[in-house]
């Protein structure tokens, strides 16, 4: 009994590493531009779309991975920087961006539904690692140590850049406040495309972590994880970087556990769940800060 505790344990670490990537994805958008961006759905679809051409045209597994992280975070970009852009211009309330978000969400999964003629797509998963690995009377799955070595990997790399570098505390600063950000020089116009681009690499790689699990993939991929993203940020706290590290471990070991103990079909509800509790009984989330502390 310890010992398949334990192995689901891990599984639920390695499922929340890549939950996590999803929040902070979201919680960098946040942050700095102050708007949920409903087509961050299409940036983990479209990112592991392009990754699954790369592998099927032959493409090295590390490289596919890499071009599907490029194309989730650029795509993010230009949608920053057009439909978004514009409407910061403009001073549209926070409420018309989310209503635009929904429609270039739309708009991106038609054009996928179009292109795969809605099939579903089997994800080549024989490309990843299938083996396992033994620890004493544990088998812990290849791929399962792989998404945490990148979902650990990807967190780390963030935390750092965020803390120790130029333009990680520039990003810092313009989520603390656009005016004095731009009294000590920084162009916000280069953080938020900057911050936009990792958010959309981070969710292109989440995606892709996932559908290897999952050997599937499809236009509407990004959508149950795009519920499962704005649950890591509900539980970790709104904009909350760390928040969202963490929210999204334990989410990821709550939906492993339901399946192991509970039931299959209630895991898909884990996400739904855990927003409702959480808006209950702490709306500001586990590690909610203040609105000057956010990032």
């Amino acid at each position: 009994m310890e010992v398949d505790v334990l192995q689901q344990t891990i599984n639920g670490i390695s499922l929340g590493a890549s939950y996590a990537l999803l929040g902070l994805g979201v919680a960098l958008i946040w942050g700095v531009l102050r708007v949920l961006n409903f087509a961050f759905g299409q940036f983990i679809t479209w990112g592991a779309f392009a990754c699954f051409y790369c592998l099927q045209a032959g493409v090295p597994t590390w490289l596919s991975m890499v071009i599907g992280m490029i194309v989730g975070g650029l795509l993010a970009v230009v949608v920053d920087s057009t439909v978004l852009a514009y409407m910061r211009h403009k001073r549209s309330s926070e409420f018309a961006m989310v209503v635009a978000t929904i429609g270039v969400s739309y708009l991106l999964m038609s054009i996928v539904q179009s292109y795969t003629d809605s099939q579903i797509e089997a994800f080549p998963a024989e490309k990843f690692p299938r083996g396992s690995v033994s620890i004493g009377s544990l088998e812990i799955p290849e791929l399962v140590l792989m998404s945490l070595a990148i979902g650990i990997f990807m967190m780390a790399v963030l935390g750092i850049w965020l803390q120790y570098t130029k333009s990680g505390r520039a990003t810092r600063t313009v989520s603390w406040s656009e005016d004095t950000a731009a009294l000590l020089g920084v162009r916000s116009s280069t953080i938020f495309a900057l911050s936009v681009f990792i958010s959309g690499a981070l969710a292109a790689v989440a995606g892709i972590c996932i559908s290897a699990a999952t050997a599937t993939l499809s236009y509407s991929t990004g959508d149950p994880l795009l519920v499962i993203a704005f649950a890591v940020i509900v539980i970790g706290g709104m904009g909350s970087v760390y928040g969202a590290m963490i929210g999204g471990l334990l989410l990821g070991l709550a939906q492993v556990y339901t399946t192991a103990y509970i039931a299959n079909e209630f895991s898909e509800a884990v996400g739904y769940i855990a927003i409702i509790l959480i808006l209950v009984v702490r709306p500001s989330g586990l590690f909610g800060q203040s609105e000057e502390q956010r990032v």
